[in-house]
């Protein structure tokens, strides 16, 4: 079965300078892109932010991904499946940390949860 990840990473800020400092303008999304592609292949996804349209997902793609994510360096999760389903399908280092209700173009409502993984959490 396929799977589907996205991610990104940093971001910038403009913004001008006080004193002698030149104004920097800077582009907030050159550091954001997105890979299409089977997100279960391979040993980790090297994100730093996932985002996941996982609503159709098969319990099998599910558990891939989850060990996929296990072993990844993200630090949020954006995906519309319950923290229990993560856990459940094995992926342990995740804790919800706000939900968002979202509504399709056709009108279908849907809940997105965000994630922060909590191996890197501050302490």
């Amino acid at each position: 079965g396929g799977g589907g990840g996205g991610g990104g990473g940093g971001g910038g800020g403009g913004g001008g300078g006080g004193g002698d400092e030149p104004a920097v303008d800077m582009d907030p999304f050159e550091s954001v892109y997105f890979h299409f592609g089977d997100a279960t292949l391979g040993s980790h996804l090297d994100f730093s932010h996932v985002y996941v349209f996982d609503r159709v997902f098969s319990p099998t793609t599910m558990a891939s991904l989850a060990r996929v994510l296990q072993r990844s360096p993200f630090r949020v999760l954006v995906s519309y499946r319950t923290a229990s389903e993560w856990w459940e399908h094995g992926l342990s280092v995740v804790q919800p940390v706000a939900k968002l209700r979202l509504s399709s173009t056709g009108k279908e409502g849907m809940t997105c949860w965000i994630y922060i993984n909590m191996r890197y959490a501050p302490r």
